[in-house]
């Protein structure tokens, strides 16, 4: 049986930050930080019925750090809580290649499921 546990094929991405994403002092926009967290999150949910929700809410972000220009960051990706009603991914960023401690961000991000939003109605 396929749950959605066993259909996250590789919860990875990398980025690397550009000119035409940074401020004054060449750090990471932190709209942008969160629109590249968001669509990596949507690419772990598989398009299927259970998902009511495919923009997902953000439950709890912490910024630990900037990123700066040609900085390549390394997303990645993990469930932290699954059941009928409702889907929590981790999202974690850090530099590439760098030291362990080198976490720019985390986020917890929601996803609501179809089951919980038919035994609501």
């Amino acid at each position: 049986m396929k749950t959605l546990q066993n259909r996250i094929s590789s919860p990875e991405k990398h980025f690397t930050v550009t000119k035409k994403e940074i401020n004054n002092n060449k750090a990471l926009l932190t709209n942008v930080l969160y629109n590249e967290m968001e669509q990596f999150v949507k690419t772990l949910v598989p398009d299927n019925n259970n998902s009511a929700q495919f923009r997902p809410k953000l439950m709890q972000l912490q910024i630990l750090k900037n990123a700066y220009l040609k900085d390549r960051l390394h997303f990645k990706g993990k469930i932290i809580k699954l059941n009928e009603l409702e889907l929590h991914l981790l999202a974690v960023v850090k530099k590439k290649n760098s030291s362990p401690n080198s976490t720019i961000c985390k986020a917890v991000f929601n996803f609501q499921l179809k089951q919980n939003i038919s035994q609501a109605s």
